[in-house]
């Protein structure tokens, strides 16, 4: 080992000692701060837009484009991601309590795991998304689209879902227990609560207000399907 490769194993390790930044953290704060000037952060076959694990608390980054970006655990509570396009991105496991999702695109997108209470999802584009054991308790759901979107396990517990499409949606074994789903009037134009086709088997109900909901074909919790 020549003293050249010595030295900078030295500098690395008291880097690593006394807090200094790593390669990879280094990378990050450069990826974050071009993110925040161009609100753009593409992905490729070859290049994954990475923030895996990064700590996006607050930030406004309304109209950010991060289709198909790795999030996974990303900390972005507090965060202002109106009308973001996160279509096909990794939030598994991210934290969103708070978050501001309106009109936000997350079509495809995989949220297992995610933490989503108190998020303002109004209008957002959840199409076939995963859901999976995702927490959206106390939610704003208004007028989102959740077609096809899995929703297994999910807590929706006093989730606001007036006008929401949950056409085909898969909602076995969710907690809706206190929500609210009922349909409404909103600038003179109905808004009713689809759930057509949507698999509620196994979930709790308790205190739902489902008046008005549309649920031809869903199948009930207790597994019989309404005609």
């Amino acid at each position: 080992m020549n003293l050249q490769k010595l030295v900078i194993i030295l500098f690395l390790v008291i880097g690593l000692i006394f807090g200094g930044t790593t390669p990879v953290q280094a990378s990050n704060s450069q990826a974050l701060n071009r993110l925040m000037k161009s609100k753009s952060c593409k992905t490729f076959l070859w290049k994954t837009c990475d923030f895996r694990n990064a700590d996006l608390r607050g930030l406004a980054l309304s109209e950010v484009k991060l289709s198909g970006a790795n999030l996974r655990g990303a900390d972005l509570r507090n965060a202002i991601l109106k009308s973001a396009d996160l279509s096909g991105a990794d939030l598994r496991d991210a934290k969103l309590t708070k978050a501001n999702l309106f009109r936000a695109n997350l079509r495809r997108a995989n949220l297992e795991g995610a933490d989503l209470r108190e998020a303002g999802l109004w209008a957002a584009d959840l199409t076939l998304a995963n859901l999976t054991n995702v927490n959206l308790e106390n939610a704003n759901l208004l007028q989102a689209k959740l077609w096809g979107t899995n929703l297994t396990k999910a807590n929706l517990k006093q989730a606001s879902l007036h006008g929401t499409n949950l056409q085909y949606a898969n909602l076995a074994h969710s907690n809706l227990s206190n929500a609210d789903l009922h349909s409404y009037y909103f600038r003179e134009s109905q808004n009713i609560t689809n759930l057509s086709n949507a698999n509620l088997e196994g979930a709790n109900l308790k205190d739902t207000n489902l008046k008005g909901v549309l649920m031809r074909g869903t199948i009930m919790p207790d597994g019989h399907i309404n005609e």
